[in-house]
């Protein structure tokens, strides 16, 4: 029971910092949209994707790595496998580095050394941000990255609506919001107290890599799965249609608002499971995934329920109709043709998340190689079925695409984990849900703004009915508790 009450902690940590994370990042959606047009916004979304693909290349995904055998060490020895981590991660810094020199001589991409600056700065904070987990110092880790959604927003404003400069502006603020991030994290966790050259281990250091060669190679398929349609749709349809893909990608924050704490928090959970060889691993996983997937609410376990799907899935179709009302609001005219885009990419985000979450098990459990293969397999899916829907459908072919993708990618971690996790999808909610889902888009692309409230009521009155026994176990704890004060 300590376990869950730690994850409810650190989720709650997260989902607290997150929150705020979100709103700021959400808030300059209209300084984007108004002063960045869709084209420089779609080579700023192209830029990303292809440095995202060179660091999880060279950098190994190495920070988990760190972070995964930290929970085997105690106390001072726990300085061998970051020093023996920093090591490697220098390493791939130093070729990161000579590749980007080399590149300025060949390539004649603008910007190019914010672009650098982007990519080394991310990986050093990424990394100073696991080791404040190590250390348990959560509420570092979101403060931290609170102070940088701030840091970023305000130089965002500056740059971009008073010098009025062009999207070079956001790889600029977040280079300043990544160096203020690492220089908090870096004195918060003492880092200079945490290298030691005599701790560097040349075994941990070999199997440090072979721990996290799977996951960089699964980084890179998961770029193909995710990243790629970027890419695919520069070429194809050209970058201002990638700006749109872009902006349309922005609401899926709503929903990593609530499942990217609840991962991290995962993470954690499951790596001091791991380390503890004595621990429960089959009872341990199998009631965090029904307490996972229920909400964290205390209700009877059963393989044939799926609250977490549940959650999700109605939370999606709540959101919808709610984005057709505000989208004006929030969003420039210039890119108005994005918001056909965003039901489906919803969807697709519903996917991953869910398919994220079971993939955590696979690293914490050094089962990597599975990890690897699934996404391979989406990954290469998603390559061909973009080249193939993109044509046709334009850029909703790149979101039908990543769906496809992560449905594959997610059914094939659910066969593999099924020996060791009683899970059972509710075949009868999830026919329900695609055809309320596509009621739901329907109305959104071809009603107008009072069909899409009628919708979001409806949406909510079905709600009340499928949480109906959570909802009365709440009200009941709620009396309770009166009762108990009277």
């Amino acid at each position: 029971m300590k376990k869950y009450w730690h994850f409810a902690k650190t989720s709650g940590i997260y989902f607290a910092g997150t929150v705020l994370q979100k709103i700021i990042s959400f808030f300059l959606l209209p300084i984007y949209t108004k002063y960045i047009n869709p084209k420089d916004m779609g080579t700023y979304d192209v830029q990303l994707a292809y440095v995202t693909f060179l660091c999880s290349v060279l950098f190994l995904n190495i920070w988990s790595g760190i972070m995964r055998y930290t929970f085997e060490y105690k106390d001072e020895e726990r300085k061998k496998p970051i020093t023996t981590g920093m090591a490697i991660f220098m390493c791939s810094s130093v070729l990161y580095t000579v590749l980007f020199i080399a590149g300025a001589f060949v390539l004649k991409v603008p910007y190019l050394e914010w672009i650098y600056l982007y990519g080394i700065l991310s990986n050093v904070q990424t990394l100073l941000g696991y080791l404040a987990r190590c250390f348990g110092k959560n509420a570092l880790y979101a403060t931290a990255g609170l102070g940088t959604s701030v840091v970023t927003m305000a130089f965002n404003v500056l740059l971009i609506v008073v010098f009025r400069m062009d999207y070079s502006a956001m790889f600029i603020s977040s280079c300043i919001g990544f160096l203020f991030n690492a220089i908090v994290l870096g004195i918060g966790i003492r880092f200079d107290k945490l290298i030691s050259i005599k701790a560097f281990d040349f075994d941990l250091f070999k199997r440090l890599i072979i721990f996290s060669i799977p996951l960089c190679l699964n980084s890179i398929a998961f770029w193909f799965l995710t990243a790629y349609s970027r890419v695919a749709i520069s070429n194809i349809l050209g970058e201002e249609q990638n700006g749109m893909y872009a902006i349309a990608g922005k609401f899926s924050s709503f929903i990593t608002l609530f499942t990217t704490c609840f991962n991290l928090a995962w993470q954690e959970i499951t790596y001091v499971t791991e380390a503890n060889v004595n621990d429960d691993r089959k009872g341990f996983y199998t009631q965090a995934i029904n307490y996972y997937m229920r909400f964290y609410l205390p209700s009877r376990i059963s393989a044939h329920s799926n609250f977490y799907m549940r959650f999700l899935g109605m939370g999606v179709l709540l959101l919808i109709p709610v984005v057709y009302v505000i989208y004006p609001f929030f969003i420039n005219e210039s890119y108005s043709a994005a918001k056909v885009y965003v039901p489906l990419y919803l969807f697709a985000t519903i996917a991953s998340v869910i398919s994220e979450f079971l993939g955590e098990i696979f690293t914490a459990t050094k089962m990597n190689k599975y990890l690897f293969w699934t996404t391979v397999t989406s990954g290469t899916l998603n390559v061909i079925s973009v080249h193939v829907l993109i044509p046709i459908l334009g850029v909703q072919g790149a979101s039908l695409s990543l769906l496809i993708g992560f449905c594959v990618n997610t059914v094939m971690r659910l066969i593999i984990l099924r020996k060791e996790i009683s899970i059972s999808l509710d075949l009868k909610f999830l026919g329900f849900f695609i055809l309320l889902a596509v009621v739901v888009s329907m109305v959104y692309i071809h009603g107008a703004i009072w069909s899409n409230i009628i919708s979001f009521v409806i949406v909510g009155v079905i709600c009340l009915f499928v949480f109906k026994d959570i909802l009365l176990q709440i009200l009941q704890s709620i009396q309770l508790k009166k009762n108990k004060k009277a």
